[in-house]
């Protein structure tokens, strides 16, 4: 096994160690620096069901590394209840830069400048996660996710 195999395995076991969340936040970073997409099933593992600055950091360790298995789980965080850990989705979505984010992302924008959809009604003003799903949209450079910026970020 090459000393990479190692640094990756021994981090793995630190993420997964759910009874030290501050090893597991450090361990998610450690991944998202490696790159490796071996990595990419645990850090989705890692955003269930765990601290919130564990589930931020994965989703920023996913971002990093830049796989395009982990747009699904990424969508379905920016509804999360800790606005940080949805913007850490919407930044994450915005560096792996696939065009399957762009209508989530799209929704994000409208439902802030309508201010109608259950999520801004249950979790109120939230502009980091608007700016971010701008930025996300700005990435990925779709004609259609360009258009939404336009439309919505005035």
């Amino acid at each position: 096994m090459s000393q990479h195999d190692l640094f990756i395995q021994k981090w793995v076991e630190y993420l997964n160690n759910a009874t030290d969340a501050e090893m597991s936040r450090i361990a998610a970073r450690k991944l998202g620096e490696a790159k490796d997409p071996v990595a990419v099933p645990h850090l989705l593992r890692a955003l269930e069901n765990r601290p919130d600055d564990v589930r931020l950091a994965a989703a920023r360790a996913l971002g990093e590394i830049g796989d395009r298995q982990a747009v699904k789980s990424l969508v379905g965080l920016l509804h999360d209840r800790n606005p940080l850990v949805a913007s850490a989705a919407a930044d994450a979505l915005g560096e792996i830069a696939d065009a399957s984010a762009v209508p989530a992302l799209v929704s994000i924008l409208r439902d802030y400048k309508e201010r109608s959809s259950r999520h801004f009604q249950i979790h109120g003003y939230n502009r980091g996660l608007y700016m971010a799903a701008v930025q996300a949209l700005n990435r990925i450079g779709t004609p259609e996710a360009l258009r939404a910026v336009a439309t919505y970020h005035r």
